[in-house]
C-alpha cells in the first residue's frame, strides 16, 4: 500500500484562538471564549485539494484540570467537528501522568501514521508551540510554527504568519 502525506494541525493557536492567562497561550475554556480563526474551513478544503489528509492533533488537558466543564468542552468540540479534517486526536493527560501521546512527545502523530498509513517524512505538523515542534521532530515531519507574541523563540522548520501561509508552503512543497 502506497504511502499517504499528511498535515498534523494542533487545535488551540493553529485552528482556535487562543486566550492568553498571565501571559501563556491557553485553551478557551468557556463558549464566549471560543473563537474559530477566519477562513479555517477554506483553507483546509484548500490543503485537502492538495491530497494531504488532514488530522487534528491537540493537548487538551483543561478538563482533567478543572479548567473548562465536559459539557463546554463537548460544545467547543462539535464545532471542531464541523471543519473537514479527516480524523482527530486527542490526548487529555496532565504534565505529570507520562504519556506517550500529550505533546511534545509524537505519540497522536504516529498512533496517527500507523492508522492511515501516513509517511511522516513527507508530512507536516502546523502549530504555535514548541511542543508542536518537538512532536513533529520526534515522528520524524517537518514543523510549520504560526507566528504568535508568545512564541518568539520557538524554533521550527518553517515559520509562517498565518495559516493561509501554511497552506501556501505546503503547495509550494
Amino acid at each position: 500500500m502506497k504511502k499517504r502525506r499528511a498535515i498534523f494541525f494542533d487545535r488551540d493557536g493553529v485552528i482556535v484562538t487562543p486566550i492568553l492567562r498571565n501571559g501563556k497561550p491557553t485553551a478557551p475554556w468557556k463558549r464566549d471564549e471560543f473563537q474559530i480563526k477566519a477562513d479555517v474551513h477554506q483553507i483546509l478544503s484548500l490543503i485537502g485539494s492538495f491530497g494531504f489528509l488532514r488530522i487534528l492533533v491537540t493537548n487538551q488537558p483543561d478538563i482533567t484540570h478543572g479548567h473548562v466543564s465536559p459539557r463546554e468542552w463537548r460544545w467547543m468540540q462539535s464545532c471542531i467537528e464541523q471543519l473537514p479534517f479527516d480524523d482527530v486526536f486527542i490526548c487529555f493527560h496532565t504534565n505529570t501522568e507520562g504519556c506517550l501521546c500529550k505533546k511534545p512527545k509524537p505519540g497522536m502523530l504516529l498512533e496517527a501514521a500507523k492508522k492511515w498509513h501516513i509517511d511522516l517524512s513527507h508530512s507536516y505538523m502546523i502549530g504555535d508551540t514548541g511542543a508542536d515542534t518537538k512532536a513533529a521532530a520526534a515522528a520524524g515531519c517537518k514543523s510549520i510554527l504560526v507566528e504568535a507574541p508568545y512564541n518568539k523563540r520557538v524554533k521550527g522548520n518553517y515559520k509562517v504568519k498565518c495559516l493561509f501561509d501554511a497552506a501556501l508552503l505546503i503547495q509550494s512543497s
